[in-house]
């Protein structure tokens, strides 16, 4: 049989279910948040990079002119290369029969049992396609909409057709990883390069180094020292790249994002505890009489205070049950979703040790530190104090039998009625009971206050970054105002361009782009990063960019670029006006900066010179490989449309088109996923809401509990049901009204942080901050929801008690 005090315990656990409940799925859910979030971010920070590295990432990556096989022996001769292998990479559209056209990259590879760099993991059928077969990454499959065993049909530059079947499905977590708006890939041998009209021959090497392969600063020097060597024998190298290989190129981006959910999964946990401290205090309060009762008997302040923590530790022992599996289901769920996305494979569903710890530790150490001090306080009471406080709060006496002190809100209230009075505005009595009771228990009030403020900060403070964000991704797309984007295998002229793409009806407009790939040299003569440079006419309405400092191009520069803000993470302290050195076929040239823009840093760095320079330095005059098109409308559909039509009148010409594509389609794969971090950010953000929906429903119930006796009375002389109700609901109100005006000014500062901290972590730069009515709209309607539902249940409780039940009352 269980002791006296411990029966007590489990009859406080059992007799006020609704309380029970509301502490413990309070506390459930801050543990669920941080072990969803600890967890996915210890499995994501193993599994990423291992699977990267499991799959041998290069660590170096040339994209060059075309070169025979032969050539790559001597890359692997080269001293500091363990390994390397070469490909030809290329883009096609395609399709399942009947279905609408998609680019993917095709990768051509000599031999798949015997490659040794960027291995394929194999998820389904054949990793290695034989002669005229095709093996596609998931996400290829998944867009294209072909499964496994399928026909997928590929267009040729000059409009060909050639059908491939689809006989494998692999991951890739390497080729592309830093480039979360790559295409998809297909794999082909080198045996079907004839059959797709491709020479068989390369134009990228993919090379592990033999040491120090997490030491990019050794990487990019050996990098460079091969590339100027692939230069002296005749290649022209577009473009490096370089990488660790225990690091995936994302890891610092994913982290800081899982950063930001653990933050807000800390910040519920804080919130649950408030709830603890208010139950707690409500509680013991309620409990004075017991406990005066329990030391008039023997019951010694230790004995109290270990009655009652066992209590706050059966809170936490409850809510680790429903939260822990709950929590490791949750963490692995959200990791494959992330590895999905970023293509890297998970190492099987286990349980995290340290997410099992904190979560353990959370449960059962923040209940405590809540509800301390109101135990403390509890089991320290006289029993003086205990027997008659209870009584002298209801009676509205103090135990010496003088007046209570009247409080600054009563006088406030009782003035300000007075006055209302006086010029004939009658507030009604209900009313005024009711917003006397909303300030009655200030140390509640205020804790109540703080979880739904809290909650509606974080709430209101998504929505603006929401926004901030889709502001910023529309200013973007200011680089990309072309309708379609056309791209030749050899250059064409303007006039000639122009009057067919006028031909295709929808087509208002064309400008000829130029492109060239540099490398970015620092002061001693060494590559510190690929710099792209995009060549459109300096009078072009197809790019309004985001000015930082500094001008934007003119026909008349020679040798001078606008450049992305990104270079300064290269170069810190570049000013407009400073020189830059580029290496551009294999010569240094000096570039002056005459601009500097704001673009995505993870993309690289970006410049822009005019067209008027760059066709006459590469000897393109009136002359072009890329265009882009202006049709008569600019959503996205009508740019689907408009890109097959130009797709088909350029083939049918004779031209050797390599790709149309629509001007939104690389927008809006970053919109979906920055909308997929604004769901998660959203999931935390209504999770904080439910904890103080929680808070509020349980500090209703214990207001209306602690006036039990003051109901009676008003019922006694006629109150009736509905006007009990009305109190209470109106009172639930009050407090959801207060804290929506200070969560709306607290949002303001959580915007500006949340903000900053996303910009950062996604475009590696800060960016302007916008504020929405709509967040504070939707969570203003959320609030008085809130307030209704969780004043409902104790209201309807209260109206259903009879006189007799609470004069009885004690």
């Amino acid at each position: 049989m269980f002791r006296p005090r411990w029966r007590k315990v489990i009859s406080d656990l059992l007799d006020s279910k609704l309380r029970t409940a509301l502490v413990v799925f309070s506390i459930a859910v801050g543990v669920f948040s941080i072990g969803v979030i600890s967890g996915a971010y210890v499995i994501i920070s193993n599994d990423m990079s291992a699977s990267y590295a499991a799959n041998q990432p290069a660590n170096i990556e040339l994209r060059m002119s075309d070169f025979e096989g032969v050539f790559l022996d001597t890359m692997r001769n080269y001293k500091g290369i363990a390994a390397a292998e070469g490909r030809r990479v290329f883009n096609l559209r395609v399709r399942v029969a009947g279905g609408q056209w998609t680019t993917i990259d095709i990768v051509a590879v000599e031999d798949f049992e015997a490659n040794q760099v960027n291995l394929l993991t194999v998820l389904a059928g054949d990793g290695a396609p034989g002669r005229r077969e095709i093996a596609l990454s998931q996400e290829a499959s998944e867009e294209i909409g072909v499964v496994l065993g399928g026909e997928l049909d590929l267009q040729l530059p000059d409009g060909t057709v050639r059908t491939l079947p689809v006989v494998g499905l692999v991951q890739d977590a390497s080729t592309g990883a830093d480039d979360f708006l790559a295409p998809p890939f297909g794999y082909i041998s080198v045996d079907t390069l004839q059959y797709l009209r491709q020479p068989e021959r390369y134009n990228r090497i993919y090379a592990i180094v033999s040491e120090n392969n997490n030491d990019l600063t050794y990487i990019r020097t050996l990098g460079t020292q091969i590339k100027e060597k692939i230069e002296k024998a005749g290649y022209s190298v577009s473009r490096t790249r370089f990488a660790k290989t225990n690091e995936h190129p994302l890891a610092a981006t994913v982290n800081a994002v899982l950063g930001i959910l653990m933050a807000l999964g800390i910040l519920i946990v804080l919130l649950s505890s408030s709830l603890i401290a208010n139950t707690l205090s409500a509680l013991l309060n309620q409990h004075l009489r017991h406990i005066g009762v329990m030391k008039l008997v023997g019951a010694r302040d230790r004995q109290i205070f270990v009655m009652y923590l066992a209590l706050i530790l059966s809170f936490g022992v409850l809510a680790l049950l429903i939260a822990v599996p709950l929590g490791g289901q949750g963490a692995y769920a959200l990791s494959s979703f992330i590895a999905d996305q970023l293509s890297f494979s998970l190492f099987g569903y286990r349980i995290v040790p340290m997410a099992f710890l904190i979560q353990v530790l959370v449960g059962i150490l923040v209940p405590l530190g809540a509800g301390f001090i109101p135990v403390i306080s509890g089991s320290r009471v006289t029993i003086l104090k205990a027997i008659s406080g209870e009584l002298a709060r209801e009676t509205g006496e103090k135990a010496g039998g003088s007046q209570p002190k009247e409080s600054r809100w009563e006088r406030f209230q009782l003035r300000a009625t007075t006055w209302l009075n006086r010029r004939g505005i009658h507030i009604p009595r209900p009313l005024l009971i009711s917003l006397r009771n909303t300030f009655r228990r200030r140390g509640r009030l205020l804790l109540t206050l703080f979880t739904l403020t809290m909650g509606g900060a974080i709430f209101i403070a998504v929505f603006n970054v929401q926004v901030t964000l889709r502001n910023y991704t529309s200013d973007i797309g200011q680089y990309f105002l072309a309708d379609v984007t056309l791209d030749f295998d050899q250059p064409y002229r303007l006039r000639e361009v122009e009057q067919q793409a006028l031909s295709v009806p929808g087509v208002e407009s064309v400008e000829g782009w130029m492109f060239i790939g540099t490398e970015l040299l620092y002061p001693d003569g060494t590559t510190a990063q690929n710099l792209n440079i995009l060549a459109p006419p300096a009078n072009s309405r197809l790019v309004d960019p985001i000015l930082v400092s500094g001008r934007w191009i003119r026909a008349d520069d020679v040798r001078k670029m606008a450049v992305s803000e990104a270079i300064l993470g290269v170069l810190p302290g570049l000013e407009v006006g400073d020189y830059v050195t580029l290496k551009i076929d294999g010569r240094d040239q000096q570039w002056e900066v005459v601009g500097i823009f704001k673009f995505v840093g993870r993309e690289g760095i970006l410049g822009y010179t005019p067209y008027e320079y760059a066709a006459q330095d590469r000897n393109l005059v009136n002359r072009s490989f890329s265009y882009r098109v202006v049709g008569e409308q600019h959503d996205r559909a009508f740019q689907e449309t408009l890109a097959e039509r130009l797709d088909t009148s350029f083939r049918v010409a004779g031209f050797k088109l390599r790709d149309s594509r629509p001007g939104l389609a690389t927008l809006d794969t970053v919109a979906e996923s920055l909308d997929i971090l604004v769901t998660f950010l959203l999931i935390m953000a209504l999770l904080t809401a439910t904890v103080g929906a929680m808070g509020l429903t349980g500090t209703m119930g214990m207001n209306v509990l602690e006036r039990t006796r003051e109901i009676g009375i008003m019922r006694a002389i006629g109150a009736v049901d509905m006007e009990i109700m009305r109190m209470v609901i109106v009172e639930g109100m009050v407090i959801g009204g207060i804290s929506w005006a200070l969560g709306a000014l607290l949002s303001v500062p959580f915007t500006y942080l949340l903000s900053t901290i996303v910009s950062l972590a996604i475009f590696e730069t800060p960016i302007d901050v916008l504020f929405t009515p709509a967040g504070y709209g939707i969570w203003l309607g959320l609030v008085i929801v809130l307030s209704v539902l969780a004043s409902v249940l104790p209201a309807r409780n209260a109206a259903r008690l009879t006189i007799r039940e609470v004069l009885a009352y004690e």
